[in-house]
């Protein structure tokens, strides 16, 4: 296995293992060339959503999350990115300072989201829009 693979593969375990810390369910989803879904399969809010897993140094993620998208078939997908750089006088790359691990999603899955956890509120206040059309729905 190549370094790359196996520094994929022990991202991908370690998002698994943290989520089933906090009892959510998650499990590695097997590769699977033309049929390949995504890396992890969790369900968040009663949901099945597909997580594509990344540890680079950098990584465009509307890129990544359009073609995570298409791959997942219609679930709601969240890309699950731990950012490595170089560090002088070490021959591997190491997790940055900060926020080691960030999740991106699209708007639409977001909102989605917050919406079947049950956040958002039921007392919308009012809100205008950028061209100022009030956007409230009750």
């Amino acid at each position: 296995m190549s370094k790359a693979k196996a520094q994929g593969t022990r991202h991908e375990s370690w998002t698994v293992n943290e989520l089933a810390a906090h009892q959510i369910e998650a499990r590695r989803l097997a590769e699977g060339g033309s049929a390949d879904e995504g890396d992890v399969e969790a369900w968040l809010a009663g949901e099945r959503w597909i997580l594509e897993g990344k540890a680079r140094q950098n990584l465009n993620v509307q890129q990544t999350l359009g073609k995570a998208r298409k791959k997942a078939g219609g679930s709601p997908v969240a890309v699950v990115w731990k950012r490595l750089v170089r560090k002088a006088g070490l021959s591997v790359r190491q997790p940055v300072e900060g926020e080691r691990v960030v999740v991106v999603m699209g708007w639409d899955d977001f909102v989605g989201l917050v919406k079947k956890a049950g956040l958002a509120s039921d007392q919308i206040a009012s809100k205008e829009d950028d061209y100022g059309t009030d956007t409230r729905t009750v």
